[in-house]
């Protein structure tokens, strides 16, 4: 059975309830073409030592493997971007200031199950939050809720890349969203001019050079790389903070994401 458009507003108007910033629909398919583009940046070692993304290809380019019978993809994101102190020292991404946005998501996503589940329609379906092998930006772009930028983020119009995305894959059968945002970077090069580690060429990420690997996932970082680490000692939001689409959001409503106590005494935000 296809939802209807009555049956999509409804889900919609929950997500928003739920705390959603914005909720899409999208069938599953094969991305042929980036699990090529993939496999040539692994080759090129463009992952570090993140020997975990090596494993499940086909799963993280064809959704539907992940479980027998997930027709769609119902993908949400949530505003994590608050406002802080840029200068003070030392600095940790927006991201992780808060509560763990894996539970806090994973929770939201699976009210949203229960309530197409009781109000809508019997589903059978898995929220995903960072928790499986999933394309989750092009499963949200397919879904109409922004593009990838030329920092490879997905952007937002009105919530800009500071979001989350999660997923509710299920099997559901959805109509083909023919909503596609197109890609306004335009002539931009802020982000990839800003990168202190020259990381970032336009829609490509040398992972292996991005501060948010040096700082969390390498095991050990040299003095070269510890200056231009400097002052970030989690992640790293350099990109962000400099997009056009980034200077004028709405600070996230989700109690959960404000910044720890003991990180604002610590003088780190």
């Amino acid at each position: 059975m296809i939802l209807t458009n009555q049956q999509i507003k409804a889900i919609t108007d929950k997500s928003k309830t739920l705390g959603f910033a914005a909720c899409g629909f999208t069938p599953l398919h094969h991305f042929e073409q980036a699990k090529q583009q993939y496999l040539m940046w692994l080759k090129n070692n463009y992952h570090g030592e993140m020997t975990f993304l090596e494993k499940n290809i086909e799963k993280r380019f064809n959704p539907a493997l992940l479980q027998k019978g997930f027709k769609s993809a119902i993908v949400v994101l949530l505003n994590y971007y608050q406002q802080t102190n840029k200068k003070q020292i030392p600095q940790i991404s927006k991201y992780a200031l808060g509560k763990d946005y894996h539970l806090v998501m994973k929770e939201k996503l699976c009210a949203l199950r229960e309530f197409i589940h009781k109000e809508i329609v019997p589903i059978s379906g898995r929220c995903f939050v960072d928790s499986a092998p999933i394309y989750e930006k092009k499963l949200a772009t397919d879904a109409g809720l922004g593009w990838i930028g030329k920092h490879t983020l997905l952007i937002n119009k009105q919530y800009g890349s500071f979001v989350f995305i999660g997923e509710l894959l299920s099997d559901l059968e959805l109509p083909k969203n023919t909503k596609v945002e197109p890609n306004h970077c335009g002539d931009c090069s802020l982000c990839i001019d800003a990168c202190p580690t020259n990381a970032l060429q336009p829609f490509f990420l040398d992972a292996s050079k991005c501060i948010s690997y040096l700082t969390i996932e390498k095991k050990s970082t040299d003095d070269t790389e510890n200056i231009k680490i400097s002052p970030w000692i989690y992640g790293c939001d350099i990109c962000q903070n400099v997009c056009p689409w980034n200077q004028k959001l709405d600070p996230t409503k989700i109690d959960a994401f404000a910044i720890k106590p003991f990180l604002l005494s610590a003088g780190i935000s």
